[in-house]
């Protein structure tokens, strides 16, 4: 083969896998941004929230719970979501079953009737608060599909995050209990050693 044959078959070769790495870095970033959702570790930016109990405004730190080694389960639902609405038929048996959890109710809604009626529609067994659902807010916690779930420590950062229905809340829900007895068990192992 000549010379000028194995430069140019070199040249496309290096073309190819500039493409593929190009191709590779576009759909990691793309992926990046277009999740949904907070990422992991970041804190979710606090915003006015209601108790649906007396609709006064409360601290955002108030809906997640402050002990150490317990996490909190933000559902944020909306009431003009139909998969939302589904879904709250299934949250007194998820209250009953994960009564271990703390699972909260977010129900993002401008109209404190409508909020009302999603927590009616999830029978009042879980603390619910009212998050005004203002266009700004959603940017801010990266919400584009709704139900959606956040896991939050007690300082408020992210541990996981996913978006949610019906069908996929409670195998959420298990891998929750599954990490978290894992990390319990983790725990009294090395606690035990010592």
């Amino acid at each position: 083969m000549p010379i000028w044959q194995q430069s140019m078959l070199a040249i496309w070769l290096g073309i190819a896998i500039l493409f593929m790495l190009f191709f590779r870095l576009w759909r990691l970033s793309h992926r990046e941004f277009s999740e949904e959702g907070l990422l992991p570790g970041l804190s979710i930016p606090p915003v006015p929230v209601y108790s649906l109990t007396n609709d006064e405004l409360q601290p955002f730190s108030t809906i997640y719970e402050a002990t150490e080694k317990r996490h909190t389960v933000l559902l944020v639902v909306d009431y003009g979501c139909t998969f939302c609405r589904e879904m709250m038929a299934i949250v007194p048996r998820i209250a009953k079953t994960y009564s271990h959890m703390s699972i909260r109710l977010i129900i993002m809604d401008n109209d404190v009737e409508q909020s009302e009626m999603m927590w009616t529609l999830a029978g009042r067994v879980l603390p619910a608060v009212r998050v005004a659902s203002q266009i700004e807010i959603i940017k801010k916690w990266r919400v584009h599909r709704f139900p959606f779930a956040y896991v939050i420590n007690e300082q408020g950062v992210i541990v996981a995050r996913q978006s949610v229905n019906k069908e996929k809340v409670e195998h959420f829900l298990d891998q929750l209990v599954k990490q978290e007895t894992k990390i319990v068990s983790g725990r009294s192992h090395y606690e035990v050693k010592n």
